[in-house]
């Protein structure tokens, strides 16, 4: 579905009547020895904000070229000027001639009004961003890595705490703590162990879970999104039960993953992550009924809750949780093969349907490796500014 920003000429003008208005066309051959000045990349965060103002307002832009993305060549009050994107930064060419007062004068004014600018451009996009993220014009960020290593981490210290030495302590009668009636306390080592273990299992569970929903996210790109049908915006913002159901309903064995999933779910990281009640409150409330006292609500059932015994996870209930993550994202990586190998590459995910064209297309000829590998190269070239 083809897509334009709307209201271009307009905001062209707009920018050449206000922000723009001391910018004009540099002429052909008009140069000079110039002095290079870095532009503040906190100030202009986006530099293609820039060049897009520019282009607008009708000064001529080009690139890319050798280490750098784009430069703007344009005169300011008369005096002309270079910006370029280059690759160790934003930077600014005024004429070496100029006294140091005048170069810092108009280094000041010219970027009052390119802020002013990238203002006025970024209202017209952030009027249709939503449109354009649901119709899939975007690039989804790879943060599979980074999801990654906190997994990771929580992972192997629930599965090799730190190891907790037992603590026995012996006081006199003179030097009993405030409260403490006896001469000597002793705390178990491996128990404190044991509840490490289980609290790195809950973060490592919710971690999982996270990178879980961000790889479907990715996925869902070389899955059958249509535009036309699906919105990225409100499926990026669905629960991950929604998203595994969206991408791999279709794949054998997905009802019984979901299932088993849900189930590690809702027993282990629901309760942690919803002020501690479990799911029909279970052991988190209890009913005060007439003629037997307090009862939990989930009454026999009581015995499945984390709260049931001092020790919520055994080392091998632990073991049990990662065996079925491990199961887990082995199918994932035989159903969602092509996706996997993407996101493998940390390449980010386009959803625009050029892209999407691409995908099919090297799927059919069987060649989505050397699709993979093409992006590589051409994001290391970016990457370097090796143009």
């Amino acid at each position: 579905m083809a897509f334009s920003l709307p209201n271009e000429a307009e905001t062209g003008e707009h920018l050449k009547r206000g922000p723009l208005r001391d910018f004009g066309l540099r002429k052909p051959g008009d140069s000079s020895s110039a002095k290079r000045h870095t532009l503040n990349f906190h100030d202009f965060p986006v530099p293609r904000l820039l060049a897009y103002s520019l282009r607008l307002a009708g000064l001529k832009t080009g690139g890319p070229g050798e280490k750098v993305e784009w430069w703007a060549t344009f005169t300011y009050k008369g005096v002309g000027a270079t910006l370029a994107h280059e690759k160790f930064g934003l930077r600014l060419y005024l004429p070496a001639d100029l006294t140091e007062n005048a170069s810092k004068g108009l280094l000041t004014e010219i970027q009052t009004q390119l802020r002013s600018a990238t203002r006025a451009v970024e209202k017209v996009l952030l009027a249709v961003a939503p449109e354009m993220l649901g119709l899939g014009h975007a690039t989804v960020v790879n943060q599979h890595f980074a999801l990654d290593r906190a997994y990771a981490y929580f992972r192997s210290r629930a599965l090799d705490p730190t190891l907790i030495e037992d603590e026995y302590k012996e006081y006199g009668v003179d030097e009993l703590p405030k409260g403490l009636a006896r001469t000597s306390t002793f705390q178990s080592g491996k128990v404190l162990m044991q509840l490490n273990a289980f609290h790195d299992m809950i973060a490592a569970i919710t971690a999982y879970l996270s990178r879980l929903e961000h790889d479907l996210v990715l996925a869902m790109a070389f899955s059958d999104f249509d535009p036309d049908s699906d919105n990225l915006t409100s499926f990026i913002g669905s629960r991950w039960g929604e998203k595994f159901d969206r991408v791999l309903h279709k794949a054998h064995g997905a009802h019984q993953y979901r299932r088993q999933l849900t189930a590690v779910v809702e027993r282990w990281r629901n309760p942690y992550s919803h002020g501690g009640f479990e799911k029909g409150h279970a052991a988190t409330i209890y009913l005060q009924a007439p003629g037997i006292g307090a009862v939990p609500v989930g009454l026999t059932k009581v015995k499945d809750s984390p709260r049931f015994s001092f020790l919520p996870a055994t080392e091998s209930t632990i073991e049990e949780v990662f065996r079925l993550f491990d199961e887990l994202d082995a199918w994932i990586h035989t159903v969602l093969a092509e996706a996997m190998q993407w996101i493998a590459s940390g390449l980010d995910v386009r959803f625009d349907p050029d892209f999407r064209a691409l995908v099919e297309e090297a799927r059919e000829r069987e060649e989505f490796g050397e699709l993979v590998s093409y992006f590589e190269h051409r994001q290391a070239i970016v990457d370097n500014m090796d143009y």
